[in-house]
């Protein structure tokens, strides 16, 4: 098998220094631009590749990033980490996965991981109010720091990116609330796991100026705790006629729930999910849930750990509506 191409054969190959060819392939000035451009053509001709654990070494950057989310059971995460590694794959740097599962102690071992290797930059989906964050910044002190799909209050030096919670809340409920909905059950993550602040904050500020009582539920969001929490919930006999969830993944526990209870999903009980995914026009019936680009979401994330953006995002929101919400039953279960 033949060696691959050195700096030293492309130096050769375009009758320049090594120095020069290294200066050219690294972007660094001091080289001309019809000298850079020839040097260039020379390498991509040879196909030279350079070693990403040489350039480390010499810049301090590993052109890599780590994207660690809370719970990649929901597929919605699958769509941000592909989103991630089309930008990435365009600006020549890696996105490293890893998933904390709800795990404090998970997320911090992954944090110390990805600051061992030191990868330029993280965005994390944290595990509650977020002392992971804090955790990166101790040991990597001044990189980029993106949070996902979280609030992170009281955690500085931050730029947050996620769907703009606040008018997905305010769409799922005057949708239903337009209905004919007064009992409407709010899905959201107990105190100690909660991330998403904004969410239960917008429900207390949209019920107050529609004169309805919020009726936020906490439980673990993991497919099991949902459709034990709703089956309770929907079995009860102050059950609620609609119920608005975190996602289409934990709206699909509800929709396992409420036929437990024998309840038909759009007749006896509505159903709002967030996500749009690709399975929720598969459900019977179809559900009606908040739609946005996840893919947008992971370019949007890639953008500011490259630093090329450093604003907040709030990716755009709407509300795609489908069988799974109507009016309420005319009479109490």
């Amino acid at each position: 098998m033949t060696r691959p191409p050195s700096i030293k054969d492309v130096a050769q190959a375009a009758g320049v220094s090594p120095t020069l060819a290294s200066f050219a392939l690294n972007g660094r000035s001091g080289v001309g631009e019809e000298t850079r451009r020839r040097i260039l053509a020379v390498a991509a001709e040879l196909g030279y590749r350079g070693n990403p654990y040489a350039r480390a070494l010499r810049t301090g950057l590993s052109n890599s990033f780590g994207l660690l989310v809370r719970n990649l059971g929901n597929p919605i995460f699958l769509d941000v980490i592909a989103g991630a590694q089309e930008a990435a794959i365009e600006s020549e740097t890696t996105v490293l996965v890893a998933d904390a599962d709800y795990s404090f102690d998970r997320e911090r071992q992954h944090v110390e991981r990805f600051a061992a290797h030191r990868v330029d930059g993280l965005a994390i989906a944290p595990v509650g109010p977020g002392e992971s964050v804090e955790l990166w910044h101790q040991l990597r002190p001044g990189a980029p720091t993106v949070v996902l799909y979280a609030t992170a209050e009281g955690v500085d030096n931050v730029i947050r990116v996620g769907p703009d919670a606040r008018r997905a809340v305010r769409l799922a409920v005057e949708h239903l609330v337009g209905l004919g909905h007064r009992d409407i059950a709010f899905l959201t993550a107990p105190p100690e796991l909660m991330a998403d602040h904004d969410r239960l904050a917008e429900l207390m500020v949209i019920c107050a100026e529609l004169g309805i009582p919020p009726r936020p539920v906490a439980t673990q969001l993991n497919l099991a705790a949902v459709i034990e929490r709703t089956t309770a919930l929907l079995s009860a006999p102050d059950a609620p006629t609609a119920v608005i969830t975190n996602s289409d993944y934990t709206a699909h526990g509800v929709y396992l729930a409420a036929r437990a209870c024998g309840l038909v999903v759009g007749r006896d009980v509505s159903i709002v999910g967030h996500d749009d995914l690709p399975t929720a026009e598969l459900l019977d019936p179809p559900l009606t849930t908040i739609a946005m680009d996840g893919r947008a979401l992971g370019r949007a994330i890639v953008a500011r750990l490259r630093q090329a953006d450093e604003s907040d995002h709030a990716e755009p929101v709407g509300l795609a509506v489908r069988g799974s919400t109507g009016p309420p039953p005319p009479t109490s279960r």
